[in-house]
């Protein structure tokens, strides 16, 4: 008797109906299992297979042109008489001293990639210029609509860096510039072409970190050039777009990203200006003066950073004070300067308390006055030396008026 047939005898002592005995293996019930399967296939829901967005559709949609293979042109003239935020282009066409030259042939970039983490993976998939002339800003944007079309995007943008005489950017010393370099030289085996640089973030984070939550691109719009974008594609959203077009989704919001990028690189055009205002004026824009005084020392302006610094006197903190001290002692204002390290040394400030010192021992060689100031700068071994060293200036005049 097989294990089959004594389980049913089992269960028929129980009173349970035998079970079903399973259909033996043989080319039959293959058959029967196979033509269950492919019913069940032709039930399922098949996903339609879409056809790729030709390059062509995809120009027509953006206003643009196709250049290259695989590649996409969009270019746009903007009046100086629009409006960008709360100021006209026009601010395109102002100086940007002290905090950047803007020579006629500047070019204003900004690129949007397959995302930040970096390494070979990372691309541009587009690159936005913007130039001026004195009626209008152009911008042209790059895009690719294939992996294939990166070397013909690089090639253009390379044409354009070599007859530029600087490149503005927002970070792009951090990532914009760089990785288009590794890709130019991955893909083209050569350097893309070596321009001035001038990357606003770093003024914007000098005149603005200590007032601003942070000092992201958004964040500048929105307190210097007072535009608060409307219907705008985050940057974070822009890789999955362009991954959605390239599977041949209609949904792509390609719109919305080179809409996006067109507004990074026209508040780059107005930046400089922006910024040099707030230079000028730091407590009408809400700028640092301390800063605004640093960018004028830097570029040789000191009589314009000591102006600022004494204009805004009442907001300097500490170290506002000290860099006008500082100023004021290095162009022979000494006396002045010592007004400023009296007031701060009153209220405990250490280095202040040095600079007087020095000041009374070098300068005015009052030894009394800077062993005073010495002798309140603590027990360190450099502090001991001056002490000692004022000590024997002060005792030998005592010396020799004892022995007269």
């Amino acid at each position: 008797m097989t294990l089959s047939n004594r389980l049913d005898s089992l269960r028929r002592q129980a009173g349970a109906a035998p079970q079903a005995t399973e259909p033996e293996a043989g080319p039959a019930n293959l058959r029967t299992q196979l033509e269950r399967l492919d019913r069940n296939r032709r039930k399922a829901r098949v996903r339609p297979v879409r056809r790729a967005i030709s390059a062509e559709a995809l120009a027509d949609s953006l206003g643009g042109e196709v250049v290259a293979e695989h590649l996409v042109l969009v270019e746009r003239q903007w009046p100086l008489t629009a409006s960008h935020g709360g100021y006209p282009l026009s601010l395109a066409t102002e100086s940007g001293y002290p905090v950047a030259e803007i020579p006629q042939s500047t070019l204003y970039l900004d690129t949007e990639t397959t995302g930040l983490a970096g390494g070979t993976g990372t691309l541009a998939f587009m690159v936005g210029l913007a130039d001026r002339t004195d009626t209008h800003i152009r911008t042209r944007q790059w895009l690719i609509t294939a992996f294939a079309g990166e070397p013909a995007m690089l090639q253009a943008v390379a044409n354009a860096l070599a007859s530029a005489d600087k490149v503005i950017t927002y970070n792009g010393s951090g990532f914009d510039l760089p990785l288009l370099r590794s890709r130019h030289r991955l893909i083209a085996g050569t350097e893309l072409p070596e321009t001035e640089h001038t990357d606003l973030l770093h003024p914007v984070r000098r005149l603005f970190r200590d007032h601003w939550p942070d000092c992201r691109l958004a964040t500048m719009e929105r307190q210097l050039l007072a535009l608060q974008r409307k219907n705008d594609l985050p940057g974070a959203e822009a890789p999955e777009a362009w991954k959605t077009f390239l599977a041949g989704d209609p949904s792509h919001r390609l719109s919305g990203v080179l809409h996006h990028n067109a507004l990074d690189i026209l508040s780059l055009t107005v930046l400089p200006a922006m910024l040099s205002r707030a230079a000028h004026k730091p407590k009408a824009h809400g700028a640092v003066p301390r800063a605004a005084a640093r960018l004028w020392a830097k570029h040789g302006n000191t009589k314009k950073a000591i102006r600022i610094l004494e204009q805004n006197l009442e907001q300097l903190d500490i170290r506002g004070r000290h860099e006008l001290a500082r100023l004021l002692r290095n162009t022979g204002r000494s006396e002045e300067a010592v007004v400023i390290w009296r007031a701060m040394a009153e209220q405990g400030d250490q280095q202040a308390t040095e600079h007087l010192a020095k000041y009374y021992e070098h300068v005015e060689r009052d030894y009394a006055v800077a062993l005073d100031h010495a002798e309140r700068l603590g027990t360190d071994a450099f502090t001991r030396r001056r002490v000692e060293r004022l000590q024997r200036r002060l005792l030998g005049p005592m010396q020799l008026a004892l022995a007269l």
